[in-house]
């Protein structure tokens, strides 16, 4: 089961998984970042999975297509609390690490930079 914990501020949505995001819960996570890019308009983004103790390919193409939606919307998302273990397919892991990540939260927000 997959939970979503939801933070703005400084001009930045803290999107925080914990649980699983397998297909089952993939939707879930979609609609929610689809909503917040596409309807309220929001630019940046910082994604912690740190929490997250499963991923699937399913999940990470989530992630992958709404890193794009962010793009193309003049923004940003980082991704922090990223680990290895959950990408087996190499092809997956090499289009996830296009995306910027890093350790924590705290570096994230430097990295955004706004």
């Amino acid at each position: 089961m997959l939970e979503i914990g939801l933070e703005f501020a400084r001009g930045i949505l803290f999107i925080r998984l914990k649980g699983r995001l397998d297909t089952n819960d993939c939707q879930e996570l979609n609609d929610c970042l689809d909503k917040m890019i596409n309807e309220k308009g929001l630019k940046y983004f910082i994604l912690n999975l740190e929490e997250l103790s499963y991923i699937d390919e399913k999940g990470i193409k989530i992630i992958v297509d709404r890193y794009f939606d962010v793009v193309l919307h003049d923004g940003k998302l980082v991704i922090c609390g990223f680990v290895d273990k959950y990408l087996k397919n190499i092809e997956i892991k090499n289009i996830f690490n296009s995306i910027e990540h890093t350790s924590n939260e705290l570096t994230a927000l430097k990295l955004i930079n706004i």
